[in-house]
């Protein structure tokens, strides 16, 4: 049965501040990538890139509870301009407010939240609650009341629409070239003439986030050992008839006692959620990779575990997975490309006289599961043959694509790429452990 006490990191404290203190998003490369593009600015409303800008994920434009972008974060490519966030005063007041150490942020704040009408300044109080003096403010008011008071009359527009067209204007990106990520960017854009264009921020924004901050770094060295440790633990209690379900069920636990957030666990090839009726058998071979992430940053992790003394065939195709998974990291460097890691994994494995079909696919890894710019697919997500260059964080999946071993196999780390080779970002463990 998995405990439920917490477990502490060393450092979590200081990574919460650094967020506070603004995005954990790489500005040099940013305004590198931008420059490159002909960009003026970004400006976004997607959560995951509102939080990569300014350190705040904003919970109400949640695609889980249904809204729409309420919160914009725009990044001007001139440096002397300020990043800014628009979002309503009750958010700025009830969310925002609480983390928020940012003096050099610039605030764009209106008070009706579902209208865009014109740009006209709100000169009405803003929003905080009604303070009835039968006792003392506390540190909550404090900070809420300090955030409110600081933002001046011309960043006070009366509805959502005319907040993100005067945050574009003050901040030079009204007549220019921006990246925007939601629908509703570009219809704000129409409804008030901008007389700028406007193109995809998706692309770009990977293109940025594979070369990671050091900011970036620490969170997802942070996140990748929590949830090594939390798949670690679930592997502690694999014996001949637990649950796939129940598996799953205590990654997240586990990824939760770690202050991790669990986003998925495959138990030998299966991953689907709605079936819980499978179960380990003694003498089985299967492999357990698990997804979570810290502070919206994520790990990825998989080892092969034996339940017992394995069949030959199984125990043979794990020892093919390592074997080219270890050739792989000992040459990891700049200058590699995805498609000569694919190469030395199989290479690797058929020298040493495996015949078993191993897949390597490497991706990056960062914000999201496979955070990285992508060829044109039509819409859809196409691999590139991207070549590897210092501070992007890098997972090779090495799993068996065979079936008939008598179970399944599969090993992944995940490795910061240094100037000169590589390194794991969290601690490495047997890749096949017998249990």
């Amino acid at each position: 049965m998995a405990s439920t006490g917490a477990i502490g990191y060393p450092g979590d404290d200081a990574l919460r501040m650094a967020l506070r203190q603004g995005g954990p998003i790489n500005l040099e490369r940013a305004r590198a990538v931008m420059a490159k593009h002909g960009l003026d600015g970004i400006v976004v409303g997607d959560p995951i890139n509102v939080f990569h800008i300014l350190g705040y994920w904003p919970q109400i434009a949640n695609t889980k509870l249904g809204h729409p972008p309420t919160t914009f974060a725009l990044l001007p490519r001139d440096p002397a301009r300020p990043t800014a966030i628009v979002t309503s005063d009750f958010i700025y007041y009830y969310s925002f407010a609480d983390g928020a150490l940012q003096p050099a942020l610039a605030p764009f704040l209106f008070a009706d939240t579902n209208n865009d009408g014109s740009a006209e300044v709100n000169l009405q109080p803003m929003w905080g609650f009604t303070n009835r003096t039968e006792q003392a403010p506390g540190e909550v008011e404090h900070r809420r009341r300090a955030a409110m008071d600081g933002v001046r009359t011309g960043q006070r527009f009366a509805n959502a629409g005319g907040a993100l067209a005067g945050a574009m204007r003050e901040l030079g990106l009204w007549d220019g070239r921006i990246a925007i990520d939601h629908e509703v960017i570009a219809a704000v854009c129409e409804r008030h003439g901008r007389p700028g264009s406007h193109g995809p921020a998706d692309t770009i924004l990977r293109e940025i986030r594979i070369i990671k901050s050091p900011l970036e770094i620490a969170l997802m060295r942070r996140a990748a050992q929590a949830n090594a440790d939390a798949v670690d633990a679930v592997m502690g209690s694999v014996r001949a008839g637990a649950g796939y379900g129940d598996l799953r069920r205590q990654f997240a636990i586990e990824s939760a006692r770690r202050d991790n957030q669990a986003v998925f666990m495959t138990v030998d090839r299966v991953s689907s959620e709605l079936i819980d009726s499978d179960h380990i058998r003694d003498g089985q071979t299967l492999f357990l990779d698990g997804v979570g992430h810290f502070q919206h940053y994520h790990g990825d992790y998989a080892r092969t575990v034996f339940v017992g003394e394995p069949l030959a065939s199984a125990r043979r195709a794990a020892d093919a997975v390592r074997t080219g998974w270890d050739a792989i990291r000992e040459q990891l460097k700049p200058g590699l490309r995805y498609s000569q890691i694919v190469a030395i994994g199989a290479d690797a494995v058929r020298k040493a006289g495996f015949d078993h079909l191993v897949g390597f696919g490497p991706h990056s890894v960062g914000l999201m599961h496979s955070d990285e710019p992508s060829l044109d697919g039509g819409g859809f997500y196409r691999k590139d043959d991207l070549t590897l260059q210092p501070n992007m964080i890098l997972s090779v999946d090495c799993p068996v694509v065979e079936t008939g071993l008598g179970g399944s196999a599969h090993v992944e780390d995940l490795m910061l790429i240094t100037a000169d080779g590589a390194e794991p970002i969290h601690s490495i463990s047997d890749h096949l452990v017998t249990v």
